[in-house]
């Protein structure tokens, strides 16, 4: 297998709305920084907007690079990027550097990166290659031990730093890479048992407001609790962060139809709209593009993400599917909860928002997700160098063929996106990359020297 290789019939499926929508979104998100950095004094350093512009440099060298690397070698990649990983969250504790009361970055030489952002890309490959690992029609406990113990330690060490919504935002990207699986009867009943604990005691908790028992055994922090005291009663808990809540929903109000107008927000101009380069970016950007603006971006992540469930349907195989569901949930979970946060549909927890945000090893890891995902859908078909002499079928199984040594000829697998695998080892094409190719010879009907040469 090639590690790294590029084949200009890929463009054939490459899928230029992922693409297209990534760039629009990143190019909006420097807009929005322009004008919320215009309003601080940087003091010699370098702005939001500037340090933007300089991780885009990576970020666009690391979605370069994921389109070169052929997907199947992450197979051998998943552990080693998962373990450095582990090893980084890890380190954060030791070695980390404090921002605002949590411990979550780690400088290293000349930037400074969060380890818990860039676990969530590893821990999707590398489920999605345990998952893959053997053809198993129904999964048990046994095969469900590993996986879950794969997402509970970063789930843990995440939580530890503090940070609850990252660690919550960690298990949800996973959860849809586990309900197009299949399990075997006794695991769906125990799963739905716990769910309903589950339900069953946030309900509990959420009308009894009997925060403390979580806060003894320190299964939430005291800033944890009263972000959910703020969200269901904002105005009684202003000082716990409600005003917060109240000057975001002021900013998406003022907005409008149209908009104040680019760099004519007064919340964020005035500094009443709290950290509006990162988690309330869209606030900003709602307040001077107005409802319009607001639903153009929307639409455009909304066209991201159905382009990279196709992908994850279209598939050649479950190993590439996995991956393109779980990255596409990745994006889905952090567009929902962001824009949940800033319209106080869900309480405030530290999630950026795609592109727009301000941070580094967000916008780094997004851009490697998107060409992760391009490089999912590049290579839904393979290509050989005589495709219609290695597999007649699949321009023609009607048609009796004269073709040479046709008893070793592999047949073309059925269709099975999201399927346990039943496409031949050496993946045998489709019919698209070469339907060019299939013209009707002068001769009469079509035959088997008429397509030696391809």
């Amino acid at each position: 297998m090639q590690k790294f290789s590029f084949d200009h019939r890929l463009l054939e499926n490459f899928n230029w709305p992922i693409l297209f929508s990534s760039l629009i979104l990143c190019a909006g998100g420097l807009l929005n920084l322009y004008s919320v950095s215009s309003a601080v004094e940087f003091s010699g350093e370098f702005s939001w907007f500037t340090r933007q512009l300089l991780y885009l440099i990576p970020g666009l060298a690391g979605l370069g690079a994921m389109l070169f690397l052929d997907y199947q070698y992450l197979r051998k990649l998943a552990w080693p990027f998962y373990a450095v990983n582990l090893i980084c969250l890890i380190a954060v504790f030791f070695a980390g550097t404090k921002i605002n009361g949590a411990t979550r970055w780690l400088d290293v030489i000349l930037f400074r990166f969060q380890p818990a952002e860039v676990i969530k890309v590893a821990l999707v490959v590398l489920l999605a290659a345990r998952l893959t690992r053997r053809k198993v029609d129904l999964l048990g406990f046994r095969d469900l031990c590993l996986p879950l113990l794969l997402i509970g330690v970063p789930f843990w060490l995440i939580h530890k730093q503090p940070d609850l919504g990252t660690a919550l935002h960690l298990a949800a990207t996973c959860l849809p890479m586990f309900l197009v699986l299949r399990f075997r009867a006794q695991v769906v009943m125990v799963a739905a048992v716990l769910a309903a604990i589950l339900v069953g005691f946030v309900s509990f908790m959420q009308f009894s407001g009997s925060w403390h028992l979580l806060l003894e055994k320190g299964l939430v922090k005291p800033h944890q609790a009263d972000r959910v005291k703020v969200y269901l009663n904002p105005e009684e808990h202003r000082a716990a962060g409600g005003w917060q809540v109240g000057q975001s929903e002021n900013a998406v109000g003022s907005g409008q139809i149209t908009g104040r107008g680019f760099m004519e927000g007064p919340q964020h101009k005035n500094g009443f709209l709290p950290e509006a380069e990162t988690d309330f970016a869209f606030a900003a950007l709602a307040e001077e593009w107005g409802f319009v603006g607001s639903v153009t971006v929307l639409a455009v992540f909304a066209l991201l993400l159905t382009h990279g469930l196709a992908v994850a349907q279209f598939s050649k195989d479950r190993f590439g599917s996995l991956i393109a569901l779980g990255l596409t949930s990745l994006l889905f979970w952090q567009v929902v909860i962001n824009v949940g946060m800033v319209t106080g549909i869900f309480p405030v927890v530290g999630i950026p928002l795609p592109f727009i945000s301000y941070g580094g090893t967000s916008l780094v890891t997004t851009f490697l997700s998107v060409g992760l995902i391009l490089n999912i859908g590049m290579r839904r078909y393979l290509f050989q160098e005589r495709p219609i002499r290695a597999n007649p079928e699949v321009w023609n199984r009607q048609e009796e063929i004269f073709a040479p040594n046709r008893g070793s000829i592999r047949p073309l697998g059925p269709d099975t996106p999201l399927n346990p695998e039943m496409h031949p080892p050496h993946r045998l094409p489709h019919l698209r990359p070469w339907a060019k190719y299939l013209r009707k010879s002068k001769r009469g009907p079509l035959h088997w020297q008429d397509f030696a040469q391809y």
